[in-house]
C-alpha cells in the first residue's frame, strides 16, 4: 500500500521529470552481494527534492538519505540526536540547537550553522512543499557561530523536534542552495549528510550507497537497491523467487501466496487510522451530527478487517491509533443496529436515506471496506451508492464537497498529536467542511503545550472529537510488506520509515 502523505497530490513540471531521467548511473540490474538489499516498492522517488514526495514509500527512502538534526526512534515516541548534539527550548518561543563537532556532507565538505540556516530558510519559502504545515509556527532561523543554530518561533511549538527528525527537514549544502536556485534539484543529486547518499536515480529504480561520512554509525548493509514494481503480485512473486529481498505494500488478501523463507510483517503506524470522511457541510445530511454518530455506531470494524485486511489489522475505536500515547477508545468495534436507529429518530435519515459514497479505485482494501459499509448501512435503512474513481478525481470531489462518505485514512511519522489534528485531511476543514473554533483553539493548545499538560490538551481534542465526530474511523493504518532477510537488517517502523543495519 502505498498512500499519498496527507492527501496530497503533486504535479511535476517536465524539467524535473528530465532531470530523474537523465541521472542514471546504472542499467538497473541489481546485485546479489551479501551487503546488498534489493527492495520492491510500488513507487519511488520522482525527483530528490523531499518536499515533492508524498507517498509512504517514497518519504521513507527520502529519509534515508536526509540528514536531520534528529531521528525518529521507531516506535515514534521520541526522537534522538542525528547531526544536532542538543535541542533545547529557550522559554515559549525559541529552540536552540548545538551541532555535533566536525560534520561532513558525503563528498567530504563541511556541515555548519551556515547550511542548517540556508536549508530552512529554503524550507520555509517553499509554498510547493507537502511539509509546509509543519513550518507554519517557524518565525525564522538564524546562526550565532559554526554550531549553535536559533529557531525562532511565532508560537509554542513542543513538536518541533521531532519535525527536525523528517526528511522535508534534511540539511542541504548551502553552497548549492545559493549556486542552483529553483534548479536545486535538477542534475546530480546533492551531498547528503544521511546514512546513506544517492548512487544512481531513473525512473524505476534509485540505488543508495553507505555515506562514508555519515555522523552516526556505519550501516552493515552498504547497498540498496529500490525498484519500482508497480504490481503487487509481481512484488510478490518476486520475493517469493528471491529476486528481491523485500517487498513492500503487500495487498493482505494475497499474503497466503508468500511461504518460508519468506515473512510476513504488519507495521501499524505509531497514531494515525484509516477512516470514512464526513460531509459536514450544510448539502449534506450528516451535517447533522445524529446522522454521522448513527453511522459510527452502525458499521462493523471487527468485518471491516476481516474482509478488507484479512484480518490482519485492528478496529479504530478513537481519534488516535490505540499505539499513541493519546489513544482514547470511545467506538465499538463491532455493530450497534439498535442504537444506530435510535440515534437517526428525528434525523432525514429516521426513515431512509441515501449518501453518495466515493472511494479511489486503486486501493483495494478501500474498495472492500466501502462494500462493508454498504452493507452495515442497508441495516438502519441508509442506502449508500458506492462511486468509484480514481485517486486525483476522489479527492476533487472531496474538496468540493461533492460526496457523503469518502473512504480514506492519514498518519503521521511520530506521536505528535497536533500535527496530526493539524491537517486538512483530519481536523481542518478542507475535505470534511468541519469547522470549530473550540477545535481549533485546543489544537493550538495542543501544540503548545509539554507533558504533563499535553496528555491533558490531548483529552479535551479527544472529548470533543467525540463529541463533534466530523469523520469516522474504522481500522488502524496498517502497511504489510514481505522479507527475507531479518527484521533487525531491515524492516518498516512505527514511523513508517525504513530502518537498516
Amino acid at each position: 500500500m502505498s498512500m499519498i502523505r496527507k492527501g496530497a497530490g503533486w504535479l511535476l513540471t517536465l524539467w524535473i521529470v528530465l532531470a530523474v531521467t537523465a541521472y542514471s548511473g546504472s542499467s538497473g540490474a541489481t546485485d546479489s552481494n551479501t551487503d546488498t538489499l534489493r527492495i520492491g516498492v510500488p513507487l519511488i522517488p520522482t525527483t530528490l527534492d523531499p518536499g515533492q514526495n508524498s507517498s509512504g514509500t517514497q518519504i521513507g527512502i527520502m529519509q534515508l538519505i536526509s540528514g536531520t538534526l534528529t531521528i525518529l526512534d521507531e516506535n515514534g515516541n521520541n526522537v534522538h540526536m542525528g547531526l544536532a548534539e542538543s535541542v533545547t527550548p529557550e522559554g515559549d518561543d525559541r529552540y536552540i540547537v548545538k551541532l555535533k563537532p566536525g560534520l561532513k556532507f558525503s563528498d567530504g565538505s563541511a556541515l555548519t550553522a551556515t547550511d542548517v540556516v540556508a536549508s530552512f530558510e529554503h524550507y520555509l519559502n517553499d509554498q510547493t512543499t507537502w511539509a509546509s504545515y509543519s513550518f507554519a509556527p517557524i518565525s525564522k532561523v538564524t546562526a550565532s557561530d559554526d554550531l549553535t543554530v536559533n529557531f525562532d518561533l511565532k508560537q509554542p511549538y513542543a513538536s518541533l523536534p521531532f519535525i527536525l527528525a523528517y526528511s522535508t527537514s534534511a540539511i542541504i549544502p548551502s553552497e548549492s542552495i545559493e549556486a542552483k536556485g529553483k534548479e536545486l534539484y535538477k542534475g546530480a543529486p546533492l551531498p547528503a549528510a544521511g546514512q546513506f547518499e544517492v548512487k544512481s536515480f531513473s525512473q524505476d529504480q534509485i540505488t543508495l550507497q553507505a555515506n562514508p561520512n555519515y555522523a552516526g554509525s556505519q550501516p552493515a548493509t552498504k547497498t540498496l537497491v529500490f525498484k519500482k514494481i508497480v504490481d503487487t503480485p509481481a512484488r510478490i512473486a518476486q520475493v517469493q523467487a528471491g529476486e528481491i529481498d523485500f517487498a513492500d505494500g503487500i495487498s493482505p488478501k494475497q499474503v497466503g501466496r508468500l511461504s518460508p523463507p519468506v515473512e510476513v510483517r504488519t507495521a501499524h503506524n505509531v497514531i494515525g487510522t484509516n477512516f470514512l470522511h464526513l460531509n459536514n457541510r450544510n448539502n449534506s445530511v450528516l451535517s447533522d451530527v445524529r446522522v454521522r454518530q448513527a453511522i459510527a455506531v452502525a458499521i462493523d470494524r471487527n468485518q471491516i478487517n476481516q474482509v478488507a485486511y484479512a484480518g490482519r489489522n485492528q478496529p479504530a475505536l478513537g481519534l488516535f491509533a490505540s499505539s499513541s500515547t493519546y489513544y482514547d477508545a470511545f467506538l465499538p468495534a463491532g455493530t450497534e443496529v439498535e442504537r444506530a436507529r435510535e440515534l437517526l429518530a428525528g434525523t432525514q435519515c429516521a426513515n431512509g436515506c441515501e449518501l453518495r459514497l466515493i472511494v479511489s479505485s486503486g486501493n483495494e482494501e478501500y474498495g472492500d471496506t466501502a462494500l462493508v459499509v454498504q452493507q452495515n448501512l442497508k441495516k438502519i435503512g441508509i442506502h449508500a451508492d458506492i462511486v468509484m474513481a480514481d485517486s486525483a478525481t476522489t479527492l476533487q470531489w472531496s474538496e468540493d464537497g461533492n460526496f457523503d462518505i469518502f473512504v480514506t485514512g492519514s498518519y503521521e511519522f511520530s506521536d505528535s498529536p497536533d500535527l496530526y489534528t493539524s491537517s486538512d485531511w483530519t481536523l481542518g476543514p478542507g475535505h470534511t467542511g468541519y469547522s470549530s473554533p473550540e477545535m481549533k483553539q485546543l489544537i493550538r493548545q495542543l501544540g503548545a503545550a509539554t507533558e504533563p499538560s499535553r496528555h491533558q490538551a490531548a483529552d479535551k481534542v479527544n472529548a470533543l472529537f467525540e463529541k463533534d465526530l466530523p469523520y469516522i474511523p474504522t481500522v488502524e493504518y496498517a502497511i504489510i510488506s514481505a522479507s527475507r532477510v531479518p527484521s533487525e537488517r531491515f524492516h518498516t517502523g512505527s514511523t513508517y520509515l525504513y530502518y537498516v543495519k
